[in-house]
């Protein structure tokens, strides 16, 4: 239990207030001084209610900066490379500059609005402010559960409107427009072309493509890894980007002889033990993302590609889309592409999938006119 003390008198004869004691939840002695009885008395009940319900904080421990914070939390987070330098830019960028050296505890909603309305004064993308304010979100989150602040001021934030239209996300190549990508490309790159366009894999995911995951014989491409490109640091392979990214993938004898083909022309080299690289860049080295992203933003604009086909991933679409134009179930469109669930699927592609109303029509009125139901008598 707490307690309340009267201070001693000051050398003029003024009382200099009351204390508020209590013990905290790691047994540490506190104390707080208020002029009046009251409000010492006050405090005392809301503090021993805090740690009854396990919600004390600290008053200090919320002066420690964003930045500090920010940049222990960061470090002991179980991140893939790509997630952490993505993590560092939005910390380095933008978090630091603007809030980094701010007190945690003294940071209000309204700073976080302010930041969040700076970003798009900016020039950001919708999707790029909504990253960075999920990490900042993740940051407070983790702060109130170590006890560094009692609440997260990063709540009720009006973000930037992001248009979700089919249109806006995918952008659907047809058959020529894949030809004319493989025939521009730069030889080591027209099979890579084929692999994405004709196997679904993610771009990392066949930068990644070893010999060993490739059974000729079967017409299967194991997908278990993918390859990883940081700015500091040798490529490497790493997990794919989801546990149900993991997946088998059967492809056609047009792929598998486009394989061979680049495998003639081009040796697959050895990246690590047990893993021999399939695609390489010019130098027989692993391809880095920016390498492979300027490749693409050549071949855009030479070929005159829709500017809405930002990435290789244009043609992950493209596979997507011949699997729905064949009459493929939601089921096996996402089991082929490794997405966690149907409802991500039918949230990227729903609109490729054929209108059911006129497939509604002719079932219904197939059943009526068929000769063999005893109903289309009656009618």
């Amino acid at each position: 239990m707490g307690s309340i003390q009267q201070n001693r008198s000051r050398k003029d004869g003024q009382r200099a207030g009351w204390r508020a004691m209590w013990v905290d939840h790691e047994a540490k002695q506190r104390s707080r001084t208020f002029a009046r009885k009251h409000d010492a008395k006050k405090h005392l009940i809301a503090v021993e209610a805090d740690l009854l319900r396990g919600n004390y904080v600290d008053l200090r421990s919320g002066q420690v900066t964003l930045i500090q914070y920010a940049t222990s939390w960061m470090a002991a987070q179980v991140w893939r490379p790509s997630t952490r330098a993505l993590a560092q830019s939005h910390l380095d960028s933008h978090i630091g500059p603007d809030l980094g050296d701010r007190k945690l505890a003294a940071i209000t909603r309204t700073d976080v609005q302010g930041f969040v309305s700076g970003l798009t004064k900016k020039g950001l993308a919708p999707n790029t402010v909504r990253g960075i304010y999920v990490r900042l979100v993740s940051v407070f989150e983790a702060a109130v559960h170590d006890r560094k602040i009692a609440h997260s001021p990063a709540v009720k934030i009006q973000l930037p409107k992001v248009e979700r239209t089919a249109a806006s996300q995918v952008v659907v190549l047809d058959l020529d427009d894949v030809r004319r990508i493989a025939d521009a490309a730069p030889p080591w790159l027209a099979a890579f072309t084929w692999a994405i366009a004709t196997g679904g894999l993610r771009p990392g995911e066949a930068a990644g493509l070893t010999l060993e995951r490739v059974d000729f014989m079967r017409r299967t491409i194991s997908v278990d890894r993918q390859l990883i490109t940081p700015g500091k640091g040798a490529p490497h392979l790493a997990p794919p980007k989801t546990a149900s990214s993991v997946r088998t993938i059967p492809v056609g004898d047009s792929l598998i002889a486009e394989l061979n083909r680049h495998m003639r022309e081009h040796e697959p080299v050895e990246l690590e033990a047990g893993a021999t690289l399939l695609f390489t860049n010019r130098d027989g080295r692993p391809m880095r993302r920016n390498a492979l992203g300027e490749s693409w933003g050549r071949l855009r604009s030479n070929l005159e590609l829709p500017a809405e086909a930002r990435g290789w991933h244009s043609l992950r679409h493209t596979y997507a889309s011949w699997l729905i134009e064949a009459g493929l179930s939601v089921k096996t469109v996402q089991a082929r592409l490794g997405h966690a669930s149907a409802t991500e699927t039918l949230e990227v592609y729903s609109h490729l999938w054929p209108d059911s109303d006129d497939d509604t029509r002719a079932a219904i009125e197939s059943r009526l006119h068929d000769p063999v139901n005893p109903s289309a008598a009656r009618t």
